[in-house]
């Protein structure tokens, strides 16, 4: 049936549609509600329809349809232009299944549509969900967005709208949009009668986003049946775990993971939940197990040791009545921010793009009772009765901050995989050869004109002539041009997640039609994408779900031309993307498992550089150390072809995005391959082009008690450390910048070079220090501590350019037991300062240096580490005991 049909229903049932809008609100046919929840934590009312209520006057075998936008679960959370989740309610009270298709268009788009076509069977209710884009909204107009959705009958084929029980083929409706940022969603628990989550669990939580000047407001998802889909989860920034069941629902589980990946943050509350949450989570990367649980009434929570602060920070202790649950874990592989008693109260890990906190004391542990009379603010929404502790405050503080950028921006692909698709011309023997041809022509044409006394007529012949070999010419481009077939293009980077058997891609595709096309465009294997649809606003578009992570477009024409649309999936695949690395006297050698052949322009990457890989088709790979990337260099090759310099613009948009120094996490593999397929199909007959980047976080191995092995310099990061004094470190390297900074004084800069802690224990033999320096240095000199005690292990006098530097000597090249080797680096001369501050009026260069300090007239000259790398040569050796 066609689409206007709908409006005209819509525009002719409006009445009736007011008529019985009491009756909607009571029975819950177009269940409205908050699209966030405040501070009481209470739940919107749920409907019931699998024992619907009869209605006087109306036979019993009639259809009921329910759409339920917010109650009985969802995330409760709609963010325009962010995909969202619509549920629906179908019962069938008829003795005979039938095949519908619901419906549901917003009033300010009626032309596109979203929709679930189903099968319900006799006599049954089944309760369906289905995705939904929402529209673009301006503050100013407010937070409520009219939607209407109707049911379609496909039993016997064609479109014929059902109606209600109460008469209805249109239901009216709305929803309500949040258009803040940073929304907080809870994870409880189900059954018979349903549970809200513990006072405690909802009074940390309004505590901890008060305490970061967010609202009070968070959203419960407590339906049986979670989001099975990521996407379904996008507006949601924050989720709170605190039950087990999720541990039942497989395909909740994988959404969750897959939306921790793209950059959520998860909190799970180990007092809450069982260690199989973890497990189920992270599979076979949790490394770890829960002791016992104990009950603690005095509770000291102290800040965990780091680099700058070994030691980490005593806190303050509170006592409690009743006591405080407290869960006593170990784990290996997980950096620990807070300890209670020694054992981990807080822990974090980055995961892709997102990040985990793991908190192991109860909820009241963290927070303590408001002051009666405290100030607060005005507004209730960022009001709350109790006050974090600044233990608590400093972990909210990170896992309430905004969502990382995303990795690469569609915007920077897209001038990439438009290259794919470009028009053929024709050679140039063919064009040369035309024009050769034609001045062939005209000569023979003149010769024979002027022998008949008839060369007069040569300006218009030899005119015709040119006209006809121009049209000839344009009709020969036309045709190269007619020449390039329907193509589907795409530039994606697929990310295996640690672990599992899951693989997270993102990218951008490209269409290219020759002509317009009436090909559908379908998915069975999941993803989210929403084609480009400008030009197409009046036409009449449906978006239809027919399974978990299969759609399809109806009424969607593809026009001529190049479109290209960004697109996000996640799948499980058979065989699981795996990389194990471990070490030698050459560098880096491992194997990679997984449904790909070998691909190529291989790296590793980390955080702190790139090292160039040679894949064997074997499956196994090797890395040297000498092989390391210079700073600008993402690709082994030394002449590039376009594919490469393709590739090449793709990994340092990635892997030197100012926005995302954080990336990479871990080291990963990384290679080309031109054999990964995106899933979404545009027609049989479309031509694929384009490429992927496979990222596999690489597993490190040990070797074997007594190997001597080099480490390459991108797994030797550094931060910096405090002085052997004990004073605080000095800024001359900026970590989170990663860059070092301008100098014109003398300065030192102690570093703790962190070694990658699946090696150890080890114990250094020789050290390489490669840096490249500019400017007026004047001296530079390599620091060691033997026995606690400050020791110069090499000097340069005068450098410029490139300097290394070789240490020997394993007394000064220990590891410690987290994993710390301790350097300094000092740069500079005390006993030159002319170096760097000089005038220019004669007579006071032989002045005294405090004089040449104070002359307003003096020059300052700067000076600067540009680089700086080291390569560790080491053995492994035997645990201590008391390890």
């Amino acid at each position: 049936m066609p689409f206007d049909f709908f409006r005209e229903r819509s525009l002719q049932h409006i009445r009736a549609v007011m008529a019985f809008a009491f009756l909607f609100l009571a029975w819950g046919n177009c269940g409205s509600g908050q699209s966030d929840l405040p501070n009481a934590g209470s739940s919107p009312p749920a409907t019931d329809a699998s024992s619907p209520a009869e209605v006087p006057g109306k036979s019993p075998d009639e259809f009921r349809f329910t759409v339920a936008w917010v109650s009985t679960g969802g995330s409760y959370i709609y963010v325009p232009e962010k995909w969202g989740e619509l549920r629906i309610n179908l019962v069938n009270n008829r003795d005979e299944p039938r095949d519908l298709m619901c419906a549901t268009y917003f009033q300010d788009q009626p032309n596109l549509q979203f929709g679930r076509r189903v099968w319900v069977p006799a006599k049954s209710t089944l309760r369906i969900s289905h995705p939904i884009v929402i529209p673009a909204r301006d503050p100013s107009q407010g937070r409520a967005l009219n939607l209407q959705s109707l049911v379609v009958d496909a039993t016997e084929g064609g479109d014929v709208l059902v109606k209600s029980n109460t008469g209805q083929m249109l239901h009216d409706g709305a929803l309500l949009v949040t258009f803040s940022g940073r929304n907080t969603g809870l994870i409880g628990t189900t059954g018979t009668e349903r549970d809200v989550p513990s006072a405690e669990v909802t009074d940390l939580v309004i505590a901890t986003r008060v305490s970061q000047q967010l609202s009070n407001r968070y959203s419960l998802l407590l339906d049986q049946f979670l989001p099975a889909d990521e996407s379904e989860l996008s507006s949601l920034d924050h989720i709170v775990l605190m039950e087990n069941r999720i541990t039942q629902d497989l395909a909740a589980m994988a959404a969750l993971r897959h939306w921790l990946h793209q950059g959520g943050r998860l909190w799970i509350m180990m007092d809450q939940v069982d260690p199989i949450v973890l497990e189920s989570l992270f599979g076979d990367d949790f490394k770890g197990h829960v002791v016992d649980r104990v009950g603690l009434t005095t509770v000291r929570i102290d800040k965990g040791p780091t680099l700058s602060n070994p030691d980490g920070d005593v806190g303050e202790s509170t006592d409690h009545e009743e006591p405080v649950e407290f869960v006593r874990m170990v784990t290996s592989n997980i950096d620990v921010t807070h300890q209670v008693n020694g054992w981990p109260a807080a822990m974090t890990k980055a995961y892709g793009d997102g990040r985990v906190l793991i908190t192991t004391l109860g909820p009241r542990g963290w927070m303590t009772a408001r002051p009666p009379n405290s100030r607060q603010s005005e507004d209730p929404a960022f009001t709350s009765q109790w006050i974090p502790l600044a233990s608590m405050n400093d972990i909210a503080s990170d896992f309430f901050a905004m969502r990382e950028p995303e990795l690469i921006a569609h915007s920077a692909m897209e001038p990439q995989v438009r290259e794919y698709v470009g028009y053929t011309i024709p050679s140039w023997g063919l064009i040369v050869g035309t024009l050769i041809g034609f001045s062939l022509v005209l000569v023979l044409i003149a010769l024979a004109l002027l022998r008949s006394g008839r060369l007069e007529s040569l300006g218009w012949i030899g005119s015709l002539l040119a006209i006809a070999v121009s049209i000839g010419l344009l009709s020969i481009g036309r045709s190269y041009r007619d020449r390039i077939p329907a193509t589907v293009a795409s530039i994606q980077v697929a990310q295996a997640m640690t672990g599992t058997d899951d693989v997270r891609t993102q990218g951008i595709v490209a269409v290219y039609q020759s002509e317009r096309s009436d090909s559908p465009i379908q998915v069975t294997g999941g993803g989210r994408m929403m084609p480009d649809m400008s030009g197409l606003e009046n036409s009449n578009r449906r978006m239809v779900t027919t399974d978990l992570g299969a759609w399809h477009w109806e009424n969607l024409p593809q026009p001529h031309g190049l479109r290209a649309t960004p697109f996000t999936r996640a799948e499980t695949v058979v065989d699981r993307l795996e990389a194990r690395a471990s070490f030698d006297a050459q560098g880096m050698v491992g194997t990679y498992s997984g449904r790909l052949s070998p691909g190529s322009d291989a790296l590793i990457a980390t955080r702190d550089g790139r090292l160039g890989v040679q894949l064997n088709g074997n499956g196994s790979f090797t890395a040297r150390a000498d092989d390391a990337f210079s700073k600008d260099q993402f690709l082994g090759a030394g002449l590039v072809s376009d594919e490469q310099d393709r590739r090449r613009r793709t990994l340092e948009k990635i892997l030197a995005n100012p926005k995302r120094k954080d990336y990479p996490d871990r080291p990963q593999l990384m290679f080309w391959s031109d054999q990964w397929k995106h899933g979404f199909q545009f027609g049989d007959t479309m031509k694929p082009q384009g490429t992927t980047l496979v990222a596999i976080p690489l597993i490190l191995e040990r070797p074997a008690i007594g190997s001597e092995f080099v480490i390459p310099s991108p797994l030797l990061a550094y931060r910096n450390q405090r002085n052997p004094d004990g004073s605080p470190p000095s800024t001359m390297w900026n970590h989170a910048r990663k860059e070092w900074q301008e100098r014109s004084v003398p300065a030192t800069s102690w570093l703790n070079i962190q070694i990658p802690r699946e090696l150890l224990p080890i114990q250094g033999t020789r050290l390489r220090i490669e840096m490249n320096v500019s400017g007026p240095i004047g001296r530079v000199e390599v620091l060691g501590l033997k026995d606690r005690e400050v020791v110069s292990l090499e000097t340069r006098m005068d450098p410029v350019g490139a300097l290394a530097f070789e240490i020997n000597d394993a007394s000064v090249l220990s590891v410690n037991s987290d994993g710390g080797l301790i350097l300094g680096i000092s740069a500079g001369d005390p006993k030159r300062p002319e170096l760097t501050q000089t005038i220019d009026k004669p007579g006071d260069k032989e002045a005294e240096y405090p004089s040449i300090k104070q002359d307003q007239n003096a020059k300052i000259n700067y000076w600067r580490i540009e680089s700086l790398t080291v390569q560790l040569w080491a053995k492994t050796i035997e645990p201590r005991e008391n390890n």
